[in-house]
Order: C-alpha cells, then sequence, then structure tokens
C-alpha cells in the first residue's frame, strides 16, 4: 500500500470522536476500554449476539426479511433511545456487515457520537484511523 494515499491513515488516533470512527481488535478494544476512567454504554451492531464481549450490549445490523429500511429504523429509535452510548460495528471476518441505505463509511463518518469499529486485522480497514490508547 503506498502511505501517500489520502484514503489510508498514517498515525493512529488516541481516542474515538463524534465524526470521526476508529478502527480496533475486539481484545484491544476491551483492554483500551477497561483503562479509561469511566467505561461507556457500548451496543455492540452485529448481525448476531453469539459473540459479545464483554458487558456491551446488542444492537441488531442485519435480520432475515427484514430491509434496509427496517434495520435504520430501528438504529434510528436506538439513537434516540441511547444519546451517549458507544456503537461498536462489527466488521469482523465472518460477520455480516450492517444493512443500511447509505454507505457504511458516510453513515459512521456523521454519526455525533463515538463509533469503534471491532475487525479482525486493523491492516484491512485504511480508510479509518486505528485506535491506540496511549496509556
Amino acid at each position: 500500500m503506498n502511505r501517500m494515499d489520502t484514503d489510508s491513515w498514517m498515525h493512529t488516533q488516541p481516542m474515538p470522536m463524534p465524526g470521526s470512527p476508529v478502527v480496533v481488535t475486539e481484545f484491544d478494544a476491551v483492554d483500551y476500554l477497561q483503562k479509561l476512567p469511566a467505561e461507556p454504554q457500548i451496543f455492540l451492531w452485529s448481525d448476531s449476539d453469539r459473540a459479545i464481549p464483554g458487558d456491551w450490549s446488542y444492537l441488531a445490523s442485519v435480520r432475515q426479511g427484514v430491509p434496509p429500511e427496517g434495520i435504520m429504523a430501528e438504529f434510528t429509535a436506538w439513537e434516540r433511545q441511547y444519546p451517549t452510548a458507544w456503537l461498536a460495528v462489527d466488521l469482523r471476518r465472518g460477520v455480516i456487515p450492517p444493512s443500511t441505505q447509505m454507505p457504511l463509511d458516510d453513515l459512521l463518518s456523521g454519526m455525533k457520537r463515538n463509533v469503534i469499529i471491532i475487525v479482525t486485522d486493523v491492516e484491512e480497514y485504511p480508510q479509518w484511523p486505528r485506535w491506540n490508547l496511549p496509556f
């Protein structure tokens, strides 16, 4: 990969911020969150509740027979009900990505909350900065 490519991040980000999602492995996310002064409420937006880390909650990202409009209606209701919760988007290998009406990158970058993208390998997602907690 050409490091001068403007579609990839060269530096890490110390914390997720609204409008700036970060990519991280599940192991590192759990580790970093435990180091924060107050652990935030986190919802894993995933295709199944089979592999939810720690005490995270679950938000369905796909449902059989439910079109993207239905998933996004549930998502919008969740946003209103939990305005300060963090969203962890499950993009690990073998997981079906969220069913959305707009490109996922645009949706996540436009969110006014902290978003972490859980992946198997951070190298596979250069469009987002890696989360690297400095302490």
